[in-house]
């Protein structure tokens, strides 16, 4: 990993939770705009998909654990409806901060060790398993899309359910 995509991930993970933290009363464009941002920066790691049975499972492995990360910080955030106006209102506190923490810990933890601690056993797993060396940063893209939309999602479902307006009939996606 480069030092500017160690600074992209800093930077996303600052900005989740600088707004995302707190009490806050997003709108449909406040809701989709990360995954968005995460959908662009995916689309440069994302655009030829490693092939090989243990690439595949590495990719799968990576949605699993975004698939957890995403219902951990969706289960830590605070999901109600506004009696004043009805809109939508979500609560993040320590534990979903923590949740975001450890992903990101994760990530850069991996990317720092294989090249500085354990890139001998990194190497060696991959030419045994026949795995290109780009798997591990897809494998790594799709977990934190998959955390960020399962956690959206579950969000605007919340939303609808405690009856909190959101409204994206007016959403423009493009112009």
């Amino acid at each position: 990993m480069t030092t500017s995509d160690y600074l992209l991930y800093t930077g996303l993970f600052v900005a989740i939770l600088a707004t995302q933290l707190g009490t806050r009363r997003p709108d449909a464009k406040r809701l989709l705009l990360p995954v968005a941002v995460v959908g662009g920066i995916g689309a440069k790691y994302l655009t030829a998909m490693p092939a090989g049975a243990t690439a595949h499972l590495l990719e799968l492995a990576g949605l699993a654990a975004g698939l957890l990360f995403g219902l951990a910080a969706a289960a830590l955030i605070k999901v109600r409806r506004d009696d004043a106006d009805g809109r939508l209102v979500t609560i993040a506190g320590w534990p979903y901060a923590a949740v975001w923490t450890l992903a990101l810990a994760l990530r850069l933890g991996f990317a720092y060790g294989s090249t500085h601690w354990f890139t001998a056993s990194i190497a060696s797993f991959s030419a045994a398993h026949h795995v290109p060396s780009t798997a591990y940063g897809t494998a790594f893209v799709i977990m934190v899309l998959t955390m960020i939309v399962v956690r959206t999602v579950a969000v605007v479902l919340r939303g609808r359910a405690s009856g909190a307006s959101i409204d994206f009939k007016d959403l423009r996606i493009a112009r």
